[in-house]
């Protein structure tokens, strides 16, 4: 039997082990704000007119979405937002893997990320800039917030501006890897063209690599 739920909360857990070892579950709280068909924890649930997703740190909101609570899968449409931390994407649309703690993104892709840099300010505080990278698709670790951007990639940090066909972000490394047809606008206008650059995302080093690499800079006379 359907159950249909307008403006309410539903709240499950996703069991993370087992059924033959004692369960650790990962609460799930979903708010829908127009209407939801509910058809029970292996069935899918519909949901239309607005949603919020809150689960360990991370809230997500969408226009729609169909999940499966047994699986702990989701796929959301329209205007989809996912914060976390210092972490906010903005997409057309997402797969959402709570147990396998992946997402992936698709259409007007838009990650923003806080990073703390190396350099300090003239107080003596560590700089933050702003990373805004934009694709076609992306996929993201939420345990580890590493991710693989691919398709018009295209990154800008502070007055550093960069292009290529993927992008691979390692957290714990604070290094981004650009691969493809790179090219990167320094800080001082200088131009680096290459087949792969690894990028330190907290400080202004990069390293380029590739058949041929050109770089292109100015010198006042």
């Amino acid at each position: 039997m359907k159950r249909v739920l307008r403006a309410g909360v539903i709240l499950f857990a996703v069991a993370m082990l087992a059924v033959s070892v004692p369960a650790l579950a990962k609460p799930v709280k979903v708010t829908a704000y127009q209407s939801m068909v509910h058809k029970g924890a292996k069935g899918d649930t519909v949901i239309e007119g607005g949603l919020e997703i809150e689960y360990d740190d991370i809230v997500i909101t969408a226009d729609r979405a169909t999940m499966n609570m047994d699986a702990g899968i989701a796929k959301l449409a329209g205007k989809v937002s996912l914060v976390q931390k210092d972490v906010t994407i903005n997409c057309d649309s997402m797969d959402l893997d709570i147990k396998k703690k992946t997402a992936t993104v698709a259409g007007s892709v838009r990650l923003q990320k806080r990073e703390t840099q190396a350099e300090k300010d003239e107080t003596g505080k560590p700089k933050v800039s702003v990373i805004t990278l934009t694709c076609a698709r992306m996929e993201i670790f939420t345990n580890t917030q590493d991710f693989h951007a691919s398709g018009s990639v295209s990154m800008v940090r502070d007055k550093q501006r960069a292009r290529a066909d993927e992008a691979s972000y390692t957290s714990s490394e604070k290094v981004l890897i650009l691969t493809g047809s790179v090219f990167i606008e320094g800080e001082n206008k200088e131009t680096i063209k290459c087949d792969r650059a690894e990028l330190h995302t907290d400080q202004t080093m990069l390293a380029a690599e590739g058949a041929k690499m050109e770089i292109t800079f100015e010198i006042e006379e």
